[in-house]
């Protein structure tokens, strides 16, 4: 009976998940890369909740509508340093009760900078925007009884049915060659491996020889039957995506504006996921094991997009853009190791270690193209309404480097289209004085109904700013929270039909806090 590895690695829609082999590209990657937030560059848009398609004569408007280019009657110098808190909680459910745990971080960084020369008709533009921010840090607690031999609740578990019928000789650690398992076999094995160099588990004698049933392993040894398992999985998650701009826009006799901005989109993804292990007290044999895995992923993207603005009269404004697919070019490294500590010493040592060299991979991506419609009104001296929506096609992000295009199987079934609605208010209650308020929600990415909560995601947000010919300070505040796709720390299942797997489930939830601060220089 020969088995294979299937692992799949459930990422949340915000970015979120656990990672369960070496090699993680997947659907859910492209995803994590294609949604993107227009509430987080400049304080005048994020409080007025993005709806800024139609608006204009901010640096945020090369990211979202260039033909607000157009708008600026004056040359200006801008920037928007900002603070995010995020907040995650992530809920271990087990038939035992639910444990769940929230961690905060904190992370200063710059929303948006840009330079605008405007002419009599036309302004051009360099900047970028913030449009996507990966910083976070989440931890998952549970307990388990290991009721009887054979089910699986240690990681320990899983490895063992990955090597069934693997030859322990070609897993170990030679002298003069100690990464040589892991050249020899696929990165989805590695963890494994290292689990069984790091002496997590033991080869099962009598298995594997001529005229033997294939080769097996056990926990047994390291394990007993009744001890009590304490799992933990860390999760702290780092970068971001700007977008540079290169932006022009025409004026039409403030009747009607064009624009179009070349964007270079500069990404970066760093995550580090620990999983730890520890037994009860009356264990004998394994005391700890901690399992770490460190993954850096960059890339460079290209995008264009253009847009158009009418003023059919004064107060009206109704504005319209398509931003292409952004085509990345990415680059990423992983590497892990796994420490297993003993009760007593087993050949001398009293713990045993075991890592992988480091793994680089180049490939390329293709994100989702998104069509945005605005209508904004002004009323009198007193304020303006906006409202934007939004439709972005994920069915056909892809993966367009030849050897990973067996991954887009089944994103057309698994992802549809979005809606995005977008609303916000500005009101002047005095002459330099302006107090916004904005909403925006996003539907579902998941074409399944049952997953529908788990692929939206809502903002609110505030703000006030002061204005006058020459200089303007604007603050903002944003909420937003999303829930991220449940999945099990590690699941397993054989060609047979076998299946290792933790009962418990993680459900996951990201609630963060934005404050952007904008001051901009006017001549």
């Amino acid at each position: 009976m020969k088995r294979n590895l299937i692992l799949s690695a459930c990422l949340t829609a915000g970015a979120l998940a656990t990672v369960s082999a070496a090699r993680a590209q997947g659907p859910e990657e492209l995803l994590l890369f294609s949604r993107q937030n227009f509430g987080l560059a400049t304080a005048r848009t994020a409080g007025m909740g993005g709806a800024f398609t139609s608006l204009g004569a901010d640096g945020a408007s090369m990211s979202i509508n260039p033909a607000g280019m157009a708008m600026y009657s004056r040359s200006e110098l801008a920037i928007s340093p900002g603070l995010r808190i995020s907040a995650q909680t992530a809920d271990y459910r087990t038939p035992n009760g639910n444990l769940d745990n929230r961690l905060n971080r904190v992370k200063a960084n710059v929303g948006n900078f840009s330079m605008v020369y405007a002419g009599n008709n036309f302004a051009i533009g360099f900047g970028m925007n913030r449009l996507a921010d990966f910083n976070g840090r989440s931890r998952a607690i549970s307990f388990n009884d290991r009721k009887a031999l054979g089910e699986g609740f240690s990681i320990g578990d899983m490895f063992v049915e990955q090597l069934y019928g693997i030859p322990s000789s070609t897993v170990g650690a030679p002298e003069k060659d100690i990464y040589k398992a892991f050249y020899d076999y696929p990165p989805a094995l590695w963890g494994a491996i290292m689990g069984y160099q790091a002496g997590l588990f033991d080869p099962v004698a009598g298995t594997g020889g001529d005229g033997q049933p294939p080769q097996q392993y056990t926990t047994r040894g390291m394990i007993q039957e009744g001890t009590l398992l304490f799992p933990e999985w860390y999760r702290r998650t780092a970068g971001a995506i700007n977008e540079y701009t290169i932006s022009g826009g025409y004026n039409f006799k403030d009747i009607f504006y064009i624009g179009a901005t070349l964007g270079i989109q500069d990404i970066y993804y760093s995550r580090v996921d620990t999983y730890s292990e520890i037994t009860s007290a009356n264990n004998v044999g394994l005391l700890s094991t901690y399992y770490n895995q460190a993954y850096d992923l960059s890339g460079v993207g290209v995008n264009l997009k253009v847009g158009a603005t009418v003023r059919p009269v004064p107060w009206l404004r109704i504005g319209v853009a398509y931003h292409s697919p952004t085509w990345i070019g990415m680059t990423d490294e992983y590497a892990a190791d796994m420490t297993v500590n003993y009760t007593h010493s087993i050949g001398g040592y009293d713990y045993g270690f075991s890592d992988t060299p480091i793994q680089r991979q180049e490939y390329r991506m293709r994100t989702p193209s998104r069509l945005m419609a605005g209508v904004s009104a002004t009323i009198g001296t007193v304020g303006i309404v906006s409202v934007d929506y939004e439709r972005t096609w994920y069915q056909h992000m892809k993966y367009t480097s030849d050897d990973y295009r067996d991954i887009n199987t089944g994103i057309g079934e698994t992802y549809g289209p979005t809606d995005v609605i977008r609303a916000g208010v500005e009101f002047q209650p005095a002459r330099s004085l302006f107090l916004r308020a904005g909403y925006s929600y996003s539907t579902s990415v998941y074409r399944d109904d049952a997953y529908a909560s788990f692929g939206e995601y809502q903002q609110i947000s505030g703000g006030i700013g002061f204005r006058n010919r020459s200089v303007s300070v604007d603050l903002a505040y944003v909420y937003g929270k999303a829930n991220g796709m449940p999945y099990k720390p590690f699941d397993y299942t054989s060609e047979d039909g076998y299946r290792v797997a933790t009962e418990g489930t993680i459900y996951t939830k990201e609630r963060y806090h934005n404050v952007i601060l904008t001051m901009a220089f006017r001549f």
